[in-house]
């Protein structure tokens, strides 16, 4: 079996395992009870969310942890927007569906909603960007890389444009950036960031929402007053344990695990480069651990399960929008073709990937262009 689909999700380090199973058994107690137990369980929930913040350099940031990034973005944005109804508000055309179809809510409450382009490598003009910018923004969603052809933003000179008007607060969705490649800006600089645990090999069903401490957010969820009255619930203390072991082990590596990715998306980039009809999507500065293919006039999902014969596992975009049977919304940006949008496929690798892995993808794919 070969696996090429760590954008969707990454399969859970085994020392986050056992740090999960353990934190588990031993600590389960209620974070909210006034008991021993509860208040056992609530100091250790505070020691993960100093470390994780020390280890990001966001300590000037409140933590809350989530059932997803989705769920995080969610939060973000709808709490935002809401507090500040008569506000503009600003985001791409390709951002993560979240991200997207929550600005997508806000236009049909009534918000102005500006949409920024992109040109053919995935990225933002940021003179578009400052054109939009006005006293009246509240809030603007740019993410850090592209989840489908791992585009990355330019978010440091986007976030200094920002931080020209004081009422707007710059939301940035780092689920397919963090412990993958190094931030050309500080995170602890951001109003809002976004993290996903099963994208760094840790457990699905844990996102992270950090934000400055100054921050107010119409609430939009109810139930309790927990984790600074934005997420009520119960807190999944070992899911937040294992979210900050997986941030403590990935984290250090991203340099090094850079590297090797960045040397395996080269080789792939010249072995595919050279089969018939296939057309690379997005830009060489692009995030080495997506690499995104079209081939015009076959339909990607027929690609993607003529490879699954094969053993090979790759997707035709986000697994959040994978059913839906339309073109995919960045590439169709990118390309303004529906053809290329609909045969695109999407490889996503990671450090552990090999040569050997490469070599099989391409020759089962030269199978698959001849034979669809």
């Amino acid at each position: 079996m070969i696996y090429l689909d760590y954008a969707a999700t990454t399969p859970v380090d085994e020392d986050v395992l056992d740090t999960y199973a353990r934190i588990q058994k031993e600590f389960y107690a209620n974070t909210n009870s006034l008991h021993l137990l509860g208040q056992r369980s609530n100091y250790l929930f505070e020691k993960i969310k100093q470390e994780t913040a020390g280890l990001l350099g966001i300590n000037g940031h409140n933590l809350v942890f989530t059932g997803s990034a989705s769920e995080a973005n969610n939060i973000a944005i709808l709490g935002i927007a809401r507090k500040y109804p008569r506000g503009k508000i600003i985001t791409t055309k390709i951002e993560h569906p979240s991200v997207y179809a929550a600005y997508r809510q806000l236009e049909r409450e009534g918000l102005t909603v500006k949409y920024l382009d992109v040109d053919s490598a995935g990225v933002i003009d940021t003179k578009q960007l400052a054109g939009y910018l006005d006293s009246d923004v509240v809030l603007v969603s740019i993410m850090w890389v592209n989840n489908i052809v791992g585009a990355v933003q330019p978010i440091k000179e986007a976030a200094e444009l920002i931080k020209l008007y004081p009422k707007a607060k710059l939301h940035v969705d780092a689920a397919q950036g963090l412990c993958k490649i190094e931030p050309e800006f500080a995170l602890g600089d951001i109003d809002l960031l976004t993290f996903s645990s099963h994208k760094i090999y840790g457990p699905k069903g844990v996102g992270l929402l950090a934000f400055k401490k100054n921050i107010e957010f119409e609430k939009i969820m109810h139930g309790s007053d927990a984790q600074y009255n934005v997420r009520p619930g119960t807190v999944d203390l070992a899911g937040a344990a294992a979210f900050c072991k997986a941030v403590k082990k990935f984290y250090p590596e991203t340099s090094r695990n850079y590297k090797a990715v960045k040397r395996l998306n080269r080789r792939l980039r010249e072995k595919l480069g050279g089969l018939p009809g296939v057309i690379i999507n997005g830009g060489s500065d692009a995030s080495p651990y997506i690499f995104n293919i079209s081939i015009p006039g076959r339909n990607g999902e027929t690609i993607v399960h003529g490879l699954e014969k094969d053993a090979i596992f790759v997707s035709t975009g986000s697994a959040c929008s994978s059913k839906l049977k339309e073109p995919e919304r960045t590439i169709l940006n990118m390309t303004g073709s529906k053809d290329i949008a609909l045969s695109s496929v999407r490889i996503s690798l990671s450090h552990r990937t090999s040569d050997d892995d490469l070599d099989k993808l391409t020759e089962s794919l030269r199978r698959v262009i001849n034979n669809v």
